[in-house]
C-alpha cells in the first residue's frame, strides 16, 4: 500500500515492495503472479478490511440513525489509525469513483450491509412526524456518499492533508444539522 500510495501503479516498484515487505522479489510474484493482481488484492482489501470491521465492531442495537453514523465515521478513523498507507492507498485508487462504483469493484461487496446501516433496527419514531422516512434516510445517505465523494476529489484537486479530526468535526456537523432537520 505504501509503495503504490506514493506512486503511479505503473511508477511502483515491485524491487521496493518486496524490500519493504522482508521478502524476495520471486515470492511476491509467487504470491501474486503480477504487479497487477497484488493491486487488485490491496483494493479489494482496502474495501474488506473496512467493511469487516464496520460489521464487528458496530452496535447493530443503535437505534439512533445519526449516532451510528457517527460510531461509523470513529470506527473508520479508527481503522485508519491501525493501517497508516489504507488512507493514502484508498485516495490514490478511489480519488476517481463514488461510492457506488467503489462497492462495485469487489464482486462479493455485501450490498445488504450497505443498506442495513440505514435501516436496520433504526427508530423511525424519532422522525419527525410529517416526514417522509425513507426520503429523509435517502437525503442523509446522500449526503454522507457526497461528503466522502467530494472530500476525495479535494485530496486530489487541493492536495490537501488528511487530517481525520478535522474531518470528524466537518461531517459531524453535517450528521448534527441532518437530525435537527429530521428528528422530533
Amino acid at each position: 500500500m505504501k509503495e503504490f500510495s506514493k506512486n503511479s501503479f505503473q511508477n511502483a516498484s515491485t524491487n521496493v515492495i518486496a524490500k519493504e515487505a522482508g521478502i524476495s522479489k520471486g515470492l511476491l510474484f509467487h504470491y501474486f503472479g503480477t504487479k497487477e493482481r497484488l493491486y487488485k488484492f490491496l483494493e479489494f482489501f482496502s474495501i474488506k478490511v473496512v467493511t469487516d470491521e464496520i460489521v464487528n465492531k458496530m452496535d447493530w442495537n443503535q437505534q439512533d440513525i445519526f449516532l451510528r453514523l457517527k460510531e461509523i465515521s470513529l470506527i473508520k478513523f479508527k481503522l485508519l489509525e491501525e493501517y497508516p498507507y489504507l488512507t493514502d492507498f484508498s485516495f490514490v485508487v478511489f480519488q476517481d469513483k463514488t461510492a457506488d462504483e467503489i462497492m462495485q469493484i469487489e464482486p462479493g461487496f455485501p450490498l445488504e450491509l450497505y443498506s442495513k446501516i440505514y435501516t436496520h433496527n433504526i427508530d423511525f419514531t424519532l422522525f419527525k412526524d410529517n416526514i417522509d422516512q425513507k426520503k429523509a434516510v435517502d437525503i442523509v445517505r446522500w449526503t454522507i456518499e457526497k461528503y466522502g465523494d467530494d472530500f476525495r476529489g479535494r485530496v486530489k484537486t487541493e492536495s490537501i492533508e488528511f487530517d481525520y479530526k478535522q474531518i470528524e468535526k466537518e461531517i459531524y456537523s453535517y450528521i448534527d444539522m441532518l437530525k435537527k432537520c429530521f428528528y422530533k
